[in-house]
């Protein structure tokens, strides 16, 4: 039970310091306070697209067994440039030795099929203004990543700490309308996502016999790659005519 305290605390503290990096990032890019208060609003939407994994199983394809994935936004944009998002998403990975043609995979015949399910906080900076109802700034790339926890079947555990991050482009067609396409890791304090114990690799089992179990510090990752369509809620302030 210390153990797993002492984890715990270790691992809330690095993605404690994460997320205050990309916090502060966001708040060195931010302009003057007229300037935030103008575009700022909040907007609701749906992810919709796939998640895939990496582990014992898959060690490096990148897009090994895509699997659906649904999940909501709830974005708040502070100005053209910076927003911060609440994001959840639902998936069910699977994964299979008997995909691979590893000798060693095909010998141990593992598979898994886990449910997850991910809370996040993010936050985003675009790389250039980005400003609902302008045509001239209607299309942007950014990077977003903060904290994250994530619930499914893990043997055992059940609650672990992610940190998502990755990269995405935005579209505004019009004021209402925010269209994203979206591709972020995430990298999982946790190696039990495929199921495959905390045996840990030793020489001394001899190199066939090591092969057949987990790697100690060689946890588990996953991502999803999709579109979220968004839309602006109440409370927002579009750029005036006059200032276009």
């Amino acid at each position: 039970m210390k153990v797993k305290l002492r984890f715990f605390k270790a691992q809330k503290l690095k993605v404690s310091l994460i997320f205050a990096f990309v916090m502060l990032g966001c708040m060195m890019a931010m302009p003057g306070q007229a300037q935030a208060q103008r575009n700022q609003h909040d907007e609701v939407g749906l992810f919709a697209g796939v998640g895939t994994y990496n582990g014992e199983i898959n060690p490096q394809q990148l897009m090994y067994n895509p699997r659906p994935a649904l999940g909501f936004n709830l974005r708040h944009v502070f100005n053209e440039r910076i927003g911060i998002t609440f994001q959840t998403i639902w998936c069910k990975f699977k994964g299979n030795d008997a995909d691979f043609d590893n000798e060693f995979q095909q010998k141990r015949g593992a598979s898994f099929e886990n449910e997850l399910v991910e809370m996040s906080l993010q936050g985003e900076i675009n790389f250039m203004p980005l400003i609902p109802g302008d045509e001239r700034h209607c299309f942007t790339p950014y990077i977003a990543g903060g904290p994250g926890l994530a619930v499914a079947s893990f043997p055992g555990e059940g609650l672990r700490f992610c940190i998502p991050f990755g990269v995405g482009v935005k579209y505004c067609p019009n004021n209402v309308v925010t269209l994203s396409a979206e591709w972020k890791y995430r990298k999982l304090f946790s190696d039990l996502l495929d199921n495959i114990g905390h045996d840990y690799y030793d020489i001394s089992f001899g190199e066939e016999a090591a092969k057949q179990r987990s790697f100690l510090g060689n946890d588990d990752w996953y991502s999803f790659i999709g579109v979220v369509l968004s839309f602006k809620i109440g409370g927002g302030h579009s750029q005036c005519q006059a200032y276009k």
